[in-house]
Protein backbone atom coordinates (compact mmCIF):
# COMPACT_ATOMS: atom_id res chain seq x y z
CA UNK A 1 0.00 0.00 0.00
CA UNK A 2 1.31 3.63 -0.76
CA UNK A 3 3.02 5.61 1.63
CA UNK A 4 2.36 2.36 4.37
CA UNK A 5 6.01 3.31 6.65
CA UNK A 6 4.94 -0.08 9.15
CA UNK A 7 3.20 -3.07 7.12
CA UNK A 8 0.15 -2.28 8.77
CA UNK A 9 -1.49 0.29 6.14
CA UNK A 10 -1.16 3.49 8.26
CA UNK A 11 0.14 6.47 6.42
CA UNK A 12 3.88 6.93 5.85
CA UNK A 13 4.12 10.63 8.11
CA UNK A 14 8.12 10.73 7.84
CA UNK A 15 9.59 13.36 5.90
CA UNK A 16 10.09 13.20 2.80
CA UNK A 17 13.69 13.16 2.90
CA UNK A 18 13.15 9.90 5.56
CA UNK A 19 11.01 8.32 3.34
CA UNK A 20 13.44 8.75 0.48
CA UNK A 21 16.55 7.92 2.62
CA UNK A 22 16.56 3.97 1.89
CA UNK A 23 16.33 5.03 -1.68
CA UNK A 24 19.28 7.09 -1.31
CA UNK A 25 21.40 4.37 0.61
CA UNK A 26 20.69 1.97 -2.23
CA UNK A 27 21.31 4.04 -5.03
CA UNK A 28 25.04 4.43 -3.02
CA UNK A 29 25.13 0.80 -2.47
CA UNK A 30 24.48 0.18 -6.03
CA UNK A 31 26.86 3.05 -7.70
CA UNK A 32 30.06 1.65 -4.99
CA UNK A 33 29.42 -1.78 -5.81
CA UNK A 34 29.33 -1.30 -9.92
CA UNK A 35 32.12 1.23 -9.42
CA UNK A 36 34.36 -1.59 -7.93
CA UNK A 37 32.88 -4.66 -10.06
CA UNK A 38 33.20 -2.72 -13.60
CA UNK A 39 36.13 -0.66 -12.54
CA UNK A 40 38.66 -3.04 -14.86
CA UNK A 41 36.31 -2.29 -17.77
CA UNK A 42 36.34 1.05 -17.11
CA UNK A 43 39.75 1.08 -16.98
CA UNK A 44 40.07 -1.02 -20.26
CA UNK A 45 37.44 1.37 -22.20
CA UNK A 46 39.41 4.61 -21.54
CA UNK A 47 42.22 3.05 -22.03
CA UNK A 48 40.83 2.12 -25.74
CA UNK A 49 39.70 5.78 -26.19
CA UNK A 50 43.30 6.64 -25.87
CA UNK A 51 44.11 4.32 -28.82
CA UNK A 52 41.79 6.08 -30.66
CA UNK A 53 43.04 9.46 -30.01
CA UNK A 54 46.61 8.10 -31.04
CA UNK A 55 45.39 6.46 -34.27
CA UNK A 56 43.98 10.06 -34.99
CA UNK A 57 47.33 11.41 -34.15
CA UNK A 58 46.23 13.92 -31.27
CA UNK A 59 48.63 12.01 -28.66
CA UNK A 60 48.23 14.53 -25.71
CA UNK A 61 44.71 13.54 -25.73
CA UNK A 62 45.47 9.67 -26.17
CA UNK A 63 48.32 10.49 -22.73
CA UNK A 64 45.04 12.19 -21.34
CA UNK A 65 43.11 8.88 -21.48
CA UNK A 66 45.98 6.20 -21.02
CA UNK A 67 46.35 8.30 -17.31
CA UNK A 68 43.40 8.11 -16.81
CA UNK A 69 42.99 4.85 -17.51
CA UNK A 70 45.90 4.17 -15.03
CA UNK A 71 43.86 5.96 -12.04
CA UNK A 72 40.63 4.59 -12.39
CA UNK A 73 42.45 0.99 -11.99
CA UNK A 74 46.73 1.04 -11.79
CA UNK A 75 46.17 -3.08 -12.02
CA UNK A 76 44.87 -3.00 -15.40
CA UNK A 77 47.54 -3.38 -17.83
CA UNK A 78 46.11 -2.02 -20.74
CA UNK A 79 46.29 1.85 -19.41
CA UNK A 80 50.52 1.43 -18.34
CA UNK A 81 51.51 -0.04 -21.87
CA UNK A 82 49.64 2.10 -24.15
CA UNK A 83 51.05 5.06 -21.88
CA UNK A 84 54.71 3.64 -21.90
CA UNK A 85 54.13 3.09 -25.65
CA UNK A 86 53.11 5.87 -26.27
CA UNK A 87 56.19 7.93 -24.47
CA UNK A 88 58.03 5.12 -26.73
CA UNK A 89 57.54 5.50 -30.24
CA UNK A 90 55.96 9.68 -30.05
CA UNK A 91 58.48 12.03 -30.19
CA UNK A 92 61.60 9.39 -30.73
CA UNK A 93 65.18 10.35 -29.91
CA UNK A 94 63.95 12.34 -26.45
CA UNK A 95 65.46 11.04 -23.84
CA UNK A 96 63.29 12.85 -21.72
CA UNK A 97 60.29 10.70 -23.54
CA UNK A 98 62.36 7.69 -23.35
CA UNK A 99 62.66 8.12 -19.58
CA UNK A 100 59.02 8.51 -18.85
CA UNK A 101 58.52 5.56 -20.67
CA UNK A 102 60.67 3.51 -18.34
CA UNK A 103 59.03 4.96 -15.56
CA UNK A 104 55.79 4.37 -16.78
CA UNK A 105 56.45 0.58 -17.34
CA UNK A 106 58.24 0.18 -14.32
CA UNK A 107 55.02 1.74 -12.35
CA UNK A 108 53.15 -0.87 -14.39
CA UNK A 109 55.46 -3.34 -13.51
CA UNK A 110 54.94 -2.66 -9.84
CA UNK A 111 50.97 -2.26 -10.47
CA UNK A 112 50.54 -5.42 -12.37
CA UNK A 113 52.78 -8.60 -11.21
CA UNK A 114 51.06 -10.81 -13.54
CA UNK A 115 51.91 -9.54 -17.04
CA UNK A 116 54.91 -10.07 -18.84
CA UNK A 117 54.32 -7.41 -21.22
CA UNK A 118 55.27 -4.77 -18.98
CA UNK A 119 58.75 -5.52 -18.30
CA UNK A 120 59.59 -7.03 -21.69
CA UNK A 121 58.43 -3.14 -22.95
CA UNK A 122 60.91 -1.63 -19.75
CA UNK A 123 63.61 -4.02 -20.72
CA UNK A 124 63.26 -3.06 -24.42
CA UNK A 125 63.49 0.69 -23.32
CA UNK A 126 66.28 0.27 -21.26
CA UNK A 127 68.34 -1.86 -23.65
CA UNK A 128 67.53 0.25 -27.10
CA UNK A 129 67.17 3.83 -25.91
CA UNK A 130 68.38 4.31 -22.42
CA UNK A 131 71.46 1.99 -22.78
CA UNK A 132 71.36 0.84 -18.97
CA UNK A 133 72.00 -2.80 -19.88
CA UNK A 134 72.16 -4.06 -16.53
CA UNK A 135 68.46 -2.74 -16.07
CA UNK A 136 67.63 -4.05 -19.12
CA UNK A 137 69.08 -7.14 -18.15
CA UNK A 138 66.69 -7.24 -14.66
CA UNK A 139 63.54 -6.01 -16.54
CA UNK A 140 63.86 -8.74 -19.42
CA UNK A 141 64.41 -11.69 -16.52
CA UNK A 142 61.28 -11.18 -14.67
CA UNK A 143 59.41 -10.87 -18.38
CA UNK A 144 60.84 -14.70 -19.05
CA UNK A 145 59.96 -15.32 -15.34
CA UNK A 146 56.57 -14.12 -15.85
CA UNK A 147 55.88 -15.66 -19.51
CA UNK A 148 59.01 -18.50 -20.00
CA UNK A 149 57.30 -18.81 -23.86
CA UNK A 150 58.52 -15.07 -24.55
CA UNK A 151 60.28 -15.30 -27.65
CA UNK A 152 61.48 -11.99 -27.90
CA UNK A 153 61.66 -11.33 -24.29
CA UNK A 154 64.52 -14.44 -24.72
CA UNK A 155 66.25 -12.85 -27.34
CA UNK A 156 66.25 -9.25 -26.26
CA UNK A 157 67.37 -10.83 -22.62
CA UNK A 158 70.26 -12.57 -24.82
CA UNK A 159 71.16 -9.35 -25.69
CA UNK A 160 70.69 -7.28 -22.53
CA UNK A 161 72.88 -9.84 -20.92
CA UNK A 162 75.69 -9.40 -23.81
CA UNK A 163 76.06 -5.77 -23.50
CA UNK A 164 76.10 -6.25 -19.16
CA UNK A 165 79.27 -8.70 -19.71
CA UNK A 166 77.31 -11.70 -18.61
CA UNK A 167 78.11 -13.86 -22.27
CA UNK A 168 76.65 -17.13 -20.40
CA UNK A 169 73.30 -15.64 -19.58
CA UNK A 170 73.11 -14.41 -23.18
CA UNK A 171 73.94 -17.87 -24.41
CA UNK A 172 71.46 -19.74 -22.21
CA UNK A 173 68.89 -16.77 -23.41
CA UNK A 174 69.26 -17.62 -27.15
CA UNK A 175 68.95 -21.36 -26.69
CA UNK A 176 66.02 -21.10 -24.99
CA UNK A 177 64.60 -18.70 -27.92
CA UNK A 178 65.67 -21.78 -30.55
CA UNK A 179 63.44 -24.04 -27.87
CA UNK A 180 60.45 -21.63 -28.70
CA UNK A 181 61.47 -21.26 -32.52
CA UNK A 182 63.63 -23.88 -33.95
CA UNK A 183 64.26 -20.98 -36.97
CA UNK A 184 65.41 -18.04 -35.25
CA UNK A 185 68.62 -17.40 -37.59
CA UNK A 186 69.46 -14.08 -35.12
CA UNK A 187 69.77 -16.57 -32.05
CA UNK A 188 71.43 -19.48 -34.62
CA UNK A 189 73.81 -16.51 -35.42
CA UNK A 190 74.59 -15.03 -32.03
CA UNK A 191 75.33 -18.36 -30.44
CA UNK A 192 77.96 -19.32 -33.09
CA UNK A 193 79.29 -16.06 -32.36
CA UNK A 194 79.39 -15.73 -28.70
CA UNK A 195 79.37 -19.29 -27.60
CA UNK A 196 78.75 -22.07 -29.37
Amino acid sequence: MAGDANGTGAPDTRPYIIQTYDRWIILVIVLVAGWLLFRPAFAAVCAYRGVTFEASLVPTTAEHYYRKATIIDPYVADGWLRLGELYYFWDEGSRARDVLAAQTFAQGVQDVPTNANLPFDLGRTYLLRLHEFPEAKAALQEAVRRDPTMEFAWDYLGYAALKSGDRTLAVQAWREVLKLDPNHTSARDAIAKYGG
